[in-house]
């Protein structure tokens, strides 16, 4: 009875400071330009089991993306640009019945990370040529191929674009322009 009763102690002690080990890693880890944090994160955290936490600093999002494409019809005659929603307007029953959040949610995060991989790509090529073979840019595409097209052989294009703040006084700003892809 007393070896049961030391044993479970010993769990407790072992289950204790692994939480509190994570917990401290996890403190030290949303420091992430401290050398300490890229340590915890390239050396410790091989499973990535330590959360990164950047919801509002040092960095918050301040700007909005816009998916819009259109489509090639003729040589000299292209569709008008239809925006993609990539996020959505909430409603009051959206906490309990939402099915599209998980596909709204996917793609919004596809685009931003094909917008923070555009620079890596300029900055190696000196163009945004390979990007088109980026698994970001097959996932945008691939979801705007999947709209309503015009014609059943249609080319189309897609285009990123950006805006800040609420007041639409600054037009929106082009990031990424696509070619023309069959779908």
């Amino acid at each position: 009875m007393m070896a049961n009763l030391n044993s479970t102690v010993i769990y407790e002690y072992i289950v204790t400071a692994f939480l509190a080990c994570w917990f401290l890693l996890t403190i030290l880890n949303q420091f992430k330009d401290t050398k300490l944090a890229e340590f915890i994160r390239i050396k410790i955290d091989v499973f990535a089991l330590i959360p990164l936490w950047t919801f509002f600093a040092p960095r918050p999002g301040k700007s909005d993306y816009h998916l819009l494409y259109r489509d090639k019809i003729t040589e000299e005659q292209y569709s008008e640009w239809h925006e993609m929603d990539i996020t959505e307007e909430r409603t009051f029953w959206s906490w309990f019945w939402n099915p599209e959040k998980r596909d709204k949610k996917i793609l919004s995060d596809v685009v931003q990370s094909l917008v923070s991989c555009i620079p890596d790509y300029r900055k190696a090529t000196g163009n945004t040529n390979l990007l088109m073979f980026s698994m970001p840019y097959i996932i945008v595409l691939h979801a705007v191929s999947q709209c309503k097209k015009q014609s059943p052989n249609v080319y189309r294009q897609f285009m990123l674009a950006e805006t800040s703040g609420y007041q639409e006084t600054n037009p929106p700003a082009l990031i990424l322009l696509s070619v023309f892809h069959q779908i």
